[in-house]
């Protein structure tokens, strides 16, 4: 038994290695890359011709929407070829009032507030029927999405645009990171977070994008429009962004989803800062997860899954075969050395080398809740936003 379990966790090990080390060099190759395109002073060397529109979904974000529409009303891009949307996802705080405010102390910056509650007496409730709502109105050729809770540079829409008008994509995925961690759980979160990004940069360099991240994401809305939308995933809480990008995978080909490696376009939001809020987050990315079609993403999704859980099995039996344990040990640190050369090219990027020291605790972390959260997100409800969601 104990030479079963140990070939077992051999074989999907060895399959995790093929990706991983696979999504290295794709991030790597964009590593070479980088500010290949940009003028000595950060600029870019062409001018704009995109019509933009950026659409913010809020729900209950009046201590956030303040600063991101500050944000965005001071980018360095042309007033004339943007707008602004805020589709709200029918708050119970004064999110709508405060947003109606900055309309009216702002009248010469292009900003439509979307109020549910007035227009939509049939209470379809959620993010994918926020961005849909906004998206009907939306006059843009970019859709640029973001979170409400988020901050960027005042470069933000000029890098994304940039990336558009040059790579010629449907799908243009932007970088995201933690910031402002002051406790542990923060610090575990936002390494583990910066492999996870590695990840949507190597896959999609690669030609086989597997995540993005709603908060950081363009793309055409002549594509959304031709896959369908979000169509029949509006009963997945979660998922707007990545079912999306499966849609322009499948409809356009590998080439038409292109991550923006630059660290202009970086968007920053906050880790968590209760165990229970982070349960909630990770419960509510797993919930999509049967959702998903592709199967490469799958095939990623699952080896992945099962390579922790085998890893955390072969430990635990060592209670009845001790000498599974030294083996699984082993067998995880080669997992461990695996997983540091995209993190640290990603700290590199993000200027967060000093995490590192976190990054074995990270790793004991994501062994046990990989494991767990894995199969109660699909059967678990979690509440998210004052919503009970799920099952």
């Amino acid at each position: 038994m104990p030479e079963i379990v140990i070939t077992v966790i051999f074989l999907f090990l060895a399959g995790y290695g093929y990706f991983i080390l696979s999504f290295t060099l794709g991030l790597y190759k964009l590593d070479k890359q980088h500010n290949q395109n940009q003028a000595p002073d950060g600029g870019y060397l062409f001018e704009y011709k995109t019509k933009v529109t950026v659409i913010i979904p809020t729900r209950n974000e009046i201590d956030n929407i303040a600063g991101i529409l500050d944000e965005i009303r001071n980018q360095d891009y042309p007033g004339n070829l943007l707008d602004v949307i805020v589709s709200d996802d029918f708050s119970t705080d004064h999110t709508c009032a405060f947003v109606e405010q900055f309309i009216h102390k702002y009248p010469d910056f292009s900003v439509v507030l979307i109020d549910p509650k007035r227009e939509d007496r049939a209470g379809k409730t959620g993010k994918k029927r926020a961005v849909e709502r906004a998206i009907r109105i939306s006059q843009g050729e970019l859709i640029l999405g973001t979170d409400a809770d988020t901050h960027r540079s005042s470069h933000w829409i000029s890098s994304m645009v940039s990336a558009y008008e040059s790579s010629h994509a449907k799908m243009v995925l932007g970088a995201v990171v933690f910031h402002n961690e002051n406790s542990l759980l923060q610090k575990i979160q936002s390494v583990e977070f910066i492999g996870l990004m590695g990840v949507t940069a190597g896959a999609a360099s690669l030609g086989h994008p597997v995540m993005c991240n709603g908060a950081n994401l363009a793309y055409t809305a002549k594509a959304f429009h031709e896959v369908g939308g979000f169509r029949e995933n509006h009963r997945f809480a979660s998922g707007d962004d990545q079912f999306l990008m499966a849609g322009i995978k499948k409809e356009y080909g590998r080439g038409a989803v292109f991550f923006h490696y630059n660290r202009l376009a970086v968007v920053r939001t906050e880790a968590e800062k209760t165990f229970r809020g982070f349960i909630n987050q990770r419960l509510r990315w797993v919930s999509k997860g049967s959702g998903y079609r592709d199967p490469y993403v799958i095939t990623v999704a699952m080896v992945t899954y099962l390579v922790h859980f085998f890893l955390l099995a072969g430990m635990l039996a060592a209670v009845w075969w001790p000498e599974l344990f030294f083996i699984s040990f082993l067998l995880w640190l080669i997992k461990i050395l695996l997983d540091y050369p995209l993190v640290f090219m990603m700290t590199r990027f993000f200027g967060k080398q000093d995490l590192l020291g976190y990054y074995f605790i990270s790793q004991v972390y994501q062994l046990v809740y990989v494991v767990v959260l894995g199969i109660t997100g699909l059967i678990v409800p979690f509440y998210w936003k004052g919503r009970k969601e799920g099952l």
